[in-house]
């Protein structure tokens, strides 16, 4: 058996990577576990959040099929932070898990390009240090020009609830051990990260009247570009919120040490984002509460995911637990809750394409790469599938810049910065949050898409007139005027949004805080056109320009330090007066330009300055 590209593991990163892989005419075989477990959610049933609703909405503009997946099976939509600044207002969709698998595994397997295979990968093939194909539990082998890998939270995992412990992946599934002593024959690094998800409950047995309900957005709300319908509020289900009690406190304190994360079953580290729920007791001793949010699974289940109540506890402890949350005396348990233990490579041994350096054509993408979460594993397949395919056909890499989505922003943290503990996306890490805005991801990142071939042409040929939309709007709104005596002048009067003593264009009055924009579009033919998400971007264009314009200018900057590329045999003990340190993390990394080499821990601004100084000597050596 061969394929030009061999993808191993079918959940949110093999997914992507899989499908692009194939629609760019490739052909694919995606190596899985089972059949029916496509792209599933072992965690939270929930697509989007802060940073990383924005980054689905990359995902979409590059071409990817989380958005179309999230909003065709999509429970309920909310906007969040829309209280607070543009740059981190967020989509969160609760997904129906059971659809959104089913989906993912229709568009599998009606993929041209794209072959679906069982099995377990126990060994990967390399002749030269270049990738040749992969070998399954059966002994049989599979060749190809390129692979990658994305087996999530199953390599060599362990679940833990107490003091037991099984060798199994997420949900008492099969894990995948070869590959690990695999990975040591290669001289490729791993180490060990956990995670955990909290226990199911079914929804009949909760009384409902002690919990606080919390609603979608009634909002037309999408993260597709092509989403033409979206889920009424009316017929969005709901979500609920609770809080801890004082005895699920003592509970805690009294059970620590049966905790397989407190007892010392478990060595690893944890995601900080995202703790269990003894370690929001031990961490956060002063407070005496802590909110839970039970979220719908599906329509076809009768449960609840207890979000924030994740715990290693073992089951007697857990239903103890359980039953002391409000409304929670009669609980029924679907599905206890556990801790899982995984192998990861170290991603500082991986080029920002997420192929690693040291074996031509392998690469890396989602949680075995040390992240966590749906979304980040996504944006990592579709990036790894995409450059797979352009290793194989000699086309331009695709890298992202921090600047440019925060897809670029992750990958670039992974490679430069490593990890210490699983990854997660967060609008802190970014440093330009106005640039990379939830309404501007197609403005960002469609014409990648469209020129790597994930873009049709008519849905290139909708962005463009989406797109010029916005610019004539812009260019209207700058060029009609209104007088104190108008009849918008006299409304935003009445409605106390501003008081026009002059004459003003209608940027300018929109630029003003107070005014709605909707009071302005019944005066602008123009702007009655347009959809929330393109007023949302001329809104926030006009109000936030000055803002915007001096983000874009410290980018410029930024970016020229890009375009200064390093040479990639340079010998860094060669460079005069450079760290130890310093020396030590440029070589594992090997960074291509002084930009990328700036932004490695441990690099500080002296050693940058050596370095420069060395490569301007080289330079005017190789001139003489």
């Amino acid at each position: 058996m061969e394929a030009d590209i061999v993808v191993v593991g079918a959940g949110h990163a093999g997914v992507e990577a899989a499908l692009a892989s194939a629609r760019l005419n490739q052909k694919t075989i995606l190596i899985n576990l089972y059949e029916d477990k496509i792209a599933t959610m072992p965690c939270n049933p929930s697509i989007g959040g802060p940073a990383k609703g924005i980054v689905v909405r990359e995902i979409d503009a590059l071409g990817g099929e989380m958005a179309k997946a999230a909003d065709a099976t999509a429970l309920q939509m909310k906007l969040l932070n829309s209280s607070r600044g543009p740059g981190i207002w967020a989509l969160r969709a609760q997904s129906d898990k059971i659809k959104y698998s089913n989906y993912m595994r229709e568009k599998i397997s009606n993929q041209q390009n794209l072959k679906l295979v069982v099995g377990t990968v126990v060994d990967i093939i390399v002749e030269q240090n270049k990738i040749k194909g992969v070998i399954l539990e059966d002994k049989t082998i599979i060749n190809c020009k390129a692979l990658i890998l994305t087996t999530g939270t199953y390599l060599s995992s362990k679940i833990y609830q107490g003091s037991e412990n099984f060798e199994e992946g997420p949900s008492k599934e099969k894990t995948s051990k070869g590959l690990s002593e695999s990975f040591k024959k290669y001289n490729i690094s791993t180490f060990r990260f956990k995670t955990g998800t909290p226990p199911r409950v079914k929804k009949s047995s909760i009384d409902l009247s002690k919990a606080k309900i919390e609603p979608g957005s009634n909002m037309e709300l999408a993260f597709s570009f092509s989403t033409n319908k979206v889920i009424p509020f009316d017929e969005q289900e709901v979500c609920y919120l609770i809080h801890s009690t004082d005895e699920t406190k003592n509970i805690i304190e009294l059970n620590l040490s049966k905790s397989a994360m407190y007892s010392g079953s478990i060595q690893s580290v944890g995601p900080r984002y995202c703790p269990s729920f003894e370690d929001k007791i031990v961490r956060f001793s002063d407070k005496q509460r802590h909110q839970i949010f039970l979220e719908p699974e599906s329509l076809s289940l009768d449960t609840f995911y207890v979000q924030g109540f994740s715990t290693s506890m073992p089951i007697d402890v857990q239903e103890k637990m359980l039953k002391s949350l409000p409304g929670f005396k009669n609980v029924e348990v679907d599905k206890w809750a556990y801790a899982i233990e995984y192998d990861c490579i170290d991603p500082q041994q991986l080029k920002l394409t997420l192929e690693l350096k040291t074996i031509e054509g392998l690469f890396f993408a989602g949680q075995i790469n040390g992240t966590s979460g749906y979304e980040e594993a996504a944006g990592q397949g579709l990036i790894a599938g995409i450059n797979a395919v352009c290793k194989l056909t000699n086309k331009e890499s695709i890298i992202l810049k921090r600047s440019e989505a925060y897809i670029g922003v992750m990958i670039d943290d992974l490679v430069n910065k490593g990890v210490i503990e699983p990854y997660r996306l967060l609008t802190s890490r970014a440093e330009n949050r106005l640039t990379l805005r939830n309404d501007n991801a197609e403005i960002r990142l469609k014409e990648y898409g469209y020129k790597y071939g994930l873009i049709t042409e008519s849905e290139w040929n909708k962005y463009i007139k989406y797109k010029s939309e916005i610019d004539l709007t812009i260019e209207v709104l700058k060029n009609v005027r209104f007088t104190p005596k108008s009849e918008l002048a006299i409304k935003l009067k009445e409605l106390n949004q501003a008081i026009l003593n002059q004459g003003f264009s209608a940027y300018e009055i929109i630029k003003q805080p107070k005014v709605d924009i909707e009071v302005v579009k019944d005066f602008i033919p123009e702007l009655q056109i347009l959809s929330k998400v393109q007023l949302q971007n001329i809104l926030i264009t006009i109000r936030f320009e000055g803002y915007i314009k001096k983000e874009k200018e410290e980018i410029e900057k930024l970016l020229k330090l890009e375009k200064k590329l390093i040479p990639a045999d340079l010998d860094y003990n060669q460079v005069d007066n450079l760290a130890i340190e310093a020396k030590h993390k440029l070589s594992k990394v090997r960074p291509v330009s002084i930009g990328q080499a700036s932004r490695i821990t441990g690099v500080n601004p002296s050693d940058i300055h050596m370095l420069v100084f060395h490569l301007k000597k080289m330079s005017k050596w190789k001139n003489k």
